[in-house]
């Protein structure tokens, strides 16, 4: 039977009764950390969207350079491989967060599917060890972190912090990068709830309620389409200058890069490169098993997967979303492209550390902004810059923000 079909009701406990049930599930689950898995394998069709196994395991030139199209970065060194190859690195490599594309998630995933809890993305924290490049071969295991729960002031519910790193190791053995995915699980005992499941439906259409779109000025707009053309000329790209370690000035701040309006095709972009393809019968198999999860589309009678509230406004509000939202990984990827074009094509990104913080909704522009936060020498001699990046919404609203560290050629190599 799958895990989240219990025989308990959940529905009818009391509130201490539900809460001594929810914390015995959550012990069973800590019982296991330090558990080693392996996802399923990649032939497999999948029953449940979020155990997660190989989108892509061969690093192509092709699909680094369709991240790159989806990150909205035209940098020479993701897609040109006569510039590449005059690099340090002798050649096409990928931007951070691209093992999103070998693979997104975990072999743990949607564990506690249970009434009045309700998941909702974290963000990521990214380790990166060497470059990705094509023609390595991955695979990835798993390792569970186990639930941690956090004090709350004030809120009808109990945290949860859910974390499972993944580890990228190519053919030859080599750990490449760690990516180790967060989700924060919001539970909500039963008298407390203001609907019938509770969870995150109604706490996101209770906190972004009255949330629609807008219309931008023409100067807006001009500004959004100036530093697009901007981009496209990588007039804010380092590129081939090195930035050495020493020039480095804490405070300082990096040229702000616009994202544009969110819409469908954005949505779709990260899709085609970092999202699980799931169609018809292959879409009914991850879905049949959790359809207490994936609600009726009152206009066809049928489930709507999860997603779609990706994609659509109408779906997006069956979810108590008042619009379409995007995707947790590409807010990440967002951030990406400032740093690189920052730190110029010798520096190398050691971590990505991205927190969630509020919902990107179709219709939202983001700037994508950050500064120098420190400079220092770790203990392996490294010379280090931490930079602190966040997307901002057309409102001033951080949707994301992440601690990247990133090192760099010194005057004394």
């Amino acid at each position: 039977m799958p895990e989240d079909q219990t025989s308990n009701d959940w529905d009818h406990l009391s509130d201490q009764e539900w809460n001594e049930q929810l914390d015995r599930k959550i012990a069973e689950f800590n019982a296991g950390r330090g558990e080693m898995k392996l996802p399923v394998p990649i032939h497999d069709i999948m029953d449940n969207e979020y155990e997660r196994g190989i989108l892509n395991a061969l690093v192509t030139e092709d699909l680094i350079r369709h991240f790159a199209d989806a990150i909205g970065d035209p940098n020479p060194i993701w897609r040109n491989r006569t510039y590449a190859q005059n690099t340090r690195w002798g050649g096409i490599v990928a931007p951070p967060l691209y093992e999103s594309c070998i693979s997104f998630g975990s072999s743990f995933g949607g564990r506690l599917r249970v009434p009045g809890v309700a998941r909702l993305a974290a963000g990521n924290k990214h380790d990166y060890f060497a470059p990705f490049r094509p023609g390595d071969e991955f695979h990835c295991y798993d390792k569970y972190g186990g639930f941690e729960e956090k004090k709350v002031e004030g809120k009808p519910y109990r945290m949860f912090i859910e974390s499972v790193p993944r580890y990228f190791v190519n053919q030859r053995d080599e750990t490449v990068a760690v990516a180790t995915g967060r989700n924060i699980y919001l539970a909500t005992p039963p008298s407390k709830r203001k609907a019938k499941e509770g969870g995150k439906e109604s706490k996101v259409g209770a906190k972004y309620a009255g949330k629609d779109y807008r219309r931008y000025s023409e100067a807006e707009l001009k500004d959004i389409h100036d530093d697009f053309d901007a981009q496209l000329a990588g007039v804010k790209r380092r590129g081939s200058q090195i930035r050495y370690w020493e020039d480095v000035v804490e405070g300082e701040e990096l040229p702000p890069l616009a994202k544009g309006i969110y819409d469908v095709c954005d949505s779709s972009a990260r899709t085609v490169v970092s999202c699980y393809v799931y169609a018809f019968a292959i879409k009914w198999a991850a879905m049949r098993n959790h359809l207490q999860t994936h609600p009726i589309d009152p206009l066809t009678g049928e489930h709507r997967f999860r997603r779609d509230w990706h994609y659509s406004d109408r779906a997006a509000q069956m979810f108590g979303s008042p619009l379409a939202n995007a995707g947790g990984i590409h807010n990440e990827m967002m951030l990406v492209h400032i740093v690189t074009d920052w730190m110029g094509d010798d520096g190398f990104v050691v971590s990505m550390d991205s927190q969630d913080r509020r919902f990107n909704f179709f219709g939202d522009a983001t700037w994508v902004k950050g500064h120098v936060a420190r400079k220092f020498v770790d203990d392996q001699g490294r010379r280090l810059v931490e930079l602190a990046v966040r997307a901002e919404n057309q409102d001033g609203d951080v949707h994301t923000q992440a601690n990247v560290l990133v090192k760099l050629v010194s005057k004394a190599d």
